[in-house]
């Protein structure tokens, strides 16, 4: 059973015990100091000594013994710090982190053309690795990729071969990657985003709210009655789309200016969130980018 000394004093005796030794001997290695070192800094640790009071022992022992005529360690430096070490031994090397996601997925959506013009520009860039999916307007992407940034960057760099073409992406990663970077489009499709490549980033809260089933399930129920009114969903999308300029979204829609107010004040009726308020446009933008 160990025995716990609780006197720095004690501790410090000890410590100068072991470099005295080693000076007496010859056979008598740096090695087996240090160690003998660390380990009573160690037993110190565990006694619950503080590691201020050691050294501090230790210095005033030094000094007395010097004082004495006795040999000195002309390394009384090294031995503090071998003595903190043994009180606080470093932390063990952590691997570096890689984000290495299995299945980095972008989903494209091409207007007014077939996507099979960017499963083409992929596919001339030379990786093998990548698979493509082409369903109509829209291109699935796979792209083993160590993180989502180097996906959206090398989507970037294939959009930017295809200058003619009005094209939205999304990327996400994880095994549902395919699903989430289709939710993440829908998502900039409904905000009416400017035609690029978006990842997770871009639209934090809107894919937050997304991922929680509660939350969505929320917004859905208060947005229903809109999105069931053509005109209503209309309205709100052009408002959504002028950042909640009402003369924007009239002239987009081609109706006046009473009566766009007439069916965002039927909005709010509906919903309880007015669209001329901040927080209320923030709320309904989310719902509305749910369930476009």
């Amino acid at each position: 059973m160990e025995t716990v000394v609780t006197s720095a004093r004690e501790r410090a005796r000890q410590v100068l015990a072991v470099c005295l030794a080693a000076l007496a001997r010859a056979d008598h290695g740096e090695t087996e100091v240090v160690a003998g070192v660390r380990e009573i800094g160690a037993l110190w640790a565990r006694s619950g000594g503080r590691v201020d009071d050691l050294l501090s022992a230790l210095n005033a022992m030094a000094a007395e013994l010097d004082g004495n005529g006795a040999p000195r360690y002309d390394g009384c430096a090294r031995l503090a710090v071998e003595l903190v070490r043994g009180v606080r031994p470093p932390a063990p090397e952590q691997p570096e982190q890689v984000e290495t996601p299995a299945g980095t997925a972008a989903v494209f959506v091409v207007d007014g053309g077939s996507a099979d013009v960017v499963a083409a520009a992929f596919q001339r860039g030379a990786r093998p690795d990548v698979a493509c999916v082409v369903e109509g307007d829209r291109a699935e992407v796979l792209l083993p990729m160590r993180s989502e940034q180097t996906a959206v960057r090398e989507c970037e760099v294939v959009l930017a071969k295809l200058p003619d073409r009005s094209i939205r992406a999304a990327v996400a990663s994880g095994p549902d990657g395919p699903a989430a970077a289709a939710r993440l489009l829908g998502i900039v499709t409904a905000l009416d985003l400017p035609r690029g490549v978006y990842g997770r980033a871009d639209v934090p809260i809107e894919d937050a709210v997304a991922r929680s089933p509660e939350s969505s399930a929320a917004l859905r129920r208060l947005i229903a009655p809109v999105m069931e009114s053509h005109s209503l969903r209309t309205t709100l999308a052009a408002l959504v789309a002028e950042g909640g300029n009402r003369t924007g979204a009239a002239e987009r829609l081609i109706i006046h200016r009473s009566t766009i107010d007439y069916r965002l004040a039927r909005i709010e009726q509906l919903t309880g969130h007015s669209p001329l308020t901040v927080r209320g446009l923030q709320v309904l933008t989310m719902a509305y980018a749910l369930c476009a």
